[in-house]
């Protein structure tokens, strides 16, 4: 019984590790630290907010899709909770966030989202990161593009 603590106290570590990453993604997003948010995902990672949106499959491209940060959005405010993590592995882990985001274009609209971020994240040896991230989305509100729908959890 004893051996099992460490490897207890070790999974606790890893998993508020990994719900800071969560954090921290929008954080970054928030400030537009683009440069710092490229970092939290892993070289080769997969991200799709959208079917009306190529998923990017690498940092470079994500950094791409981010563009400069005084382009997009004239403001924008994400908010996590419920974050649920499931791990496979001691290197990998599954992951469910649920995410209202709010932003604010240059116009005054305020386009809102509520929906989960679908992560896989693995551990490197500079701490975890996501390897792959799909949006899907429960509701928005002034939002003009097609969102994954939160409905096709289990059709993939």
């Amino acid at each position: 019984m004893e051996s099992d603590v460490p490897a207890s106290i070790r999974q606790l570590v890893d998993k508020d590790q990994i719900v800071d990453l969560v954090h921290r993604y929008s954080y970054c997003v928030d400030h537009r630290f683009y440069d710092e948010v490229v970092g939290l995902f892993t070289e080769d990672c997969v991200v799709d907010y959208g079917p009306e949106i190529t998923p990017v499959r690498s940092r470079g491209a994500l950094r791409e899709m981010f563009g400069d940060p005084e382009g997009g959005f004239a403001a924008t405010s994400h908010h996590n909770a419920n974050v649920l993590v499931t791990f496979q592995d001691l290197d990998h882990a599954s992951v469910l966030t649920s995410v209202y985001a709010w932003h604010k274009r240059s116009d005054g609209v305020t386009p809102q989202v509520w929906g989960y971020y679908h992560d896989s994240v693995v551990r490197l040896p500079e701490g975890w990161r996501i390897a792959h991230r799909k949006l899907r989305v429960l509701g928005a509100e002034d939002w003009s593009m097609e969102m994954h729908p939160a409905s096709d959890v289990g059709s993939e």
